[in-house]
């Protein structure tokens, strides 16, 4: 019996992703700590939402990248305009 991914290789995946976007989009991890917990947190949200309402695209190769990518780009757009406006 072959079976697909699970939820945590999907979590895996977006912790991992979230590293590669803060580097490329904000640079260095270590000058930029609060971007990569936010990307981190957004990745694994939308991993999450995800999940909840397309559990069929779990196990999609482009569809948990996509999800991946966006989830850690929203999560930096987020902080950064919620520190625009304090």
């Amino acid at each position: 019996m072959v079976q697909g991914p699970t939820m945590s290789d999907l979590l895996l995946s977006a912790v991992l992703t979230a590293f590669t976007m803060v580097r490329v989009i904000k640079g260095s991890w270590l000058r930029n700590p609060q971007y990569l917990a936010t990307g981190i947190l957004g990745a694994i949200v939308g991993a999450l939402v995800l999940h909840a309402y397309w559990p069929a695209y779990d196990d999609d190769f482009i569809i948990g990248g996509v999800t991946g990518i966006f989830g850690s780009w929203a999560g930096m757009a987020l902080f950064d305009a919620i520190l625009g406006a304090a």
